[in-house]
């Protein structure tokens, strides 16, 4: 492994890697390093990362003194802060008011790959999918065509908002041998280097991108697609390349993936490193009907003492979700992690579904008060569904603030819980609308960038844009007209379809309306 810092040389491209967090948080986002470590394979490249300030109103440097800003975006309410980033560096925000010495703004991430329209007044690229495609492709090109950023549009990944909308087909690695060494190599070298991660071990091994379950709900499963899995013999050998050197270079282990357990060589992979490696392994969310005994021993004996599962709603909507388990499935993966010495939970609930009833409640809390019987202590999680691009439910509306207000009070006044966590509903509406408006929320993000981003801000704006939360938020979208991201393209995933799982859904928890 080498280090991928510079020093910068007179002639070299200067390229900000930016992030619109502070230091803090914006150093524990691995795709900043990934990039970081891209980058640093061109010689006559120069990376550096830029950040806000912890004052919220400076960033650490001026974006001006860059030829490019990647911006490595990763969450709706941070659209104002890239804004801000550029206002303080003296950039105009809008594209088309921007000339030939400013830096070319190329931005990407999850959310813009799902619909990159909200910020598409703003950037001159946005990149739409994985970064080990694309990052490289957008350099060779810069070296040849620099800002005639006309010269990027036929290639695959690659959206340029000032051309107006034009299809774009996600990039992506069909092959996850090189970007699963990248990504371990790049969170060794953090750990090495001391930087705080969210994960919980230095080392991180992506077992695969995508997932196979198509829950209905679910953007990342969808934009993820293709379903790829990585390596077995390859992840192993990674492992240990670093393992047999020292030991002390990896202090555990953290899986990475929407849904490890369906890694057809999962416990293949967990044997190898708890038992022939002897290595602490953390695993993410895990899905109910992925969990034998055998599975949760494994995660036990890697020293995981939490199990995080999403039951999500009552049996009926989890059953239309594309989630077929039962609350005795539920109960029987309890009493199998408590023996294991499993000693507490973290269990995920969504309210306010398309459909969902009082009785739909009732469930969850009778569900609730069933595993406080049985004996286990859990965490609670309660949160709004929030209607997302790319899934079969992106035609129907956001619940109301009384429903889901009421809901998540009943939930939370059942007390049966060690501990309780929501998302905020204000800012479960914003991210709602920046995740399904088209360019005419650019105005709101814009203005947004105006302010302290503070709740009454945002309140402020959203009275005045209540015309565009109407429009993309609490309305039904009809089937045959566009969506303001219909020219995204996703591999596998085709409009039809998802309009075949949605009506079958509607079918399932009894809504007749028509949205045609």
């Amino acid at each position: 492994m080498t280090t991928y810092y510079k020093s910068y040389r007179k002639g070299m491209i200067k390229v900000a890697i930016a992030y619109p967090s502070s230091i803090r948080v914006a150093l524990q986002s691995l795709s900043v390093h990934i990039i970081r470590k891209l980058l640093s394979e061109y010689p006559n490249v120069y990376a550096d990362f830029v950040f806000i300030g912890n004052n919220g109103q400076s960033i650490t440097r001026s974006l001006k003194d860059f030829d490019v800003v990647i911006f490595s975006v990763h969450y709706e309410l941070d659209y104002p802060r890239i804004l801000k980033m550029m206002e303080i560096s003296g950039i105009n925000p809008y594209s088309s008011q921007r000339g030939i010495n400013d830096p070319l703004i190329v931005m990407g991430g999850p959310t813009l790959i799902a619909n990159p329209e909200p910020m598409a007044p703003f950037a001159d690229i946005i990149l739409i999918g994985d970064a080990e495609v694309l990052i490289p492709k957008f350099m060779e090109h810069y070296m040849e065509y620099g800002k005639d950023i006309e010269e990027y549009v036929n290639l695959t990944g690659f959206y340029i908002p000032s051309l107006g909308k034009h299809i774009v087909s996600k990039a992506f690695v069909k092959d996850l041998s090189y970007s699963i060494k990248l990504i371990h190599d790049t969170a060794i070298e953090l750990g090495l280097s001391n930087v705080k991660s969210v994960f919980s071990h230095s080392a991180i091994l992506e077992v695969m991108r995508g997932c196979p379950r198509g829950c209905l709900f679910c953007m990342e499963g969808f934009i993820g697609r293709p379903v790829r899995y990585a390596n077995i013999n390859s992840i192993k050998n990674i492992v240990l390349r670093d393992a047999n050197k020292d030991k002390k270079i990896i202090n555990g282990v953290s899986l990475m993936g929407l849904s490890v357990t369906d890694h057809p060589g999962f416990k293949d992979l967990m044997d190898f490193l708890v038992n022939n490696l002897g290595l602490s392994v953390s695993v993410p969310s895990l899905r109910v009907d992925s969990l034998d005994e055998d599975t949760i021993k494994l995660i036990v004996r890697g020293g995981q003492k939490v199990l995080t599962i999403a039951p999500e709603s009552s049996e009926r909507l989890r059953r239309a979700l594309g989630k077929g388990f039962s609350d005795d499935d539920i109960a029987s993966i309890v009493i199998s992690a408590m023996n294991a010495g499993i000693d507490h939970m973290k269990l995920y609930f969504m309210v306010g579904l398309p459909g969902e009833t009082n009785d739909d409640v009732e469930s969850i809390i009778n569900l609730l008060l069933r595993l406080k019987r049985l004996g286990i202590k859990y965490s609670l999680s309660v949160n709004p569904w929030i209607p997302k691009p790319h899934t079969p439910l992106q035609w129907l509306p956001m619940a109301s603030d009384d429903v889901i207000n009421s809901r998540v009070k009943v939930l939370e006044d059942l007390r049966t819980y060690i501990e309780f966590s929501t998302y905020n509903i204000l800012d479960a509406k914003i991210q709602a609308l920046l995740s399904l408006g088209d360019r005419d929320v650019g105005d709101l993000v814009f203005e947004a960038s105006l302010t302290g981003l503070d709740r009454g801000s945002w309140r402020r704006l959203l009275r005045k844009y209540e015309n565009l939360l109407n429009k993309y938020v609490y309305s039904w979208k009809p089937l045959n007209s566009e969506l303001p991201w219909s020219h995204i393209r996703i591999p596998g995933i085709e409009e039809q379809s998802l309009k075949v799982l949605l009506l079958r859904y509607l079918k399932e928890v009894n809504i007749s309306i028509s949205i045609n």
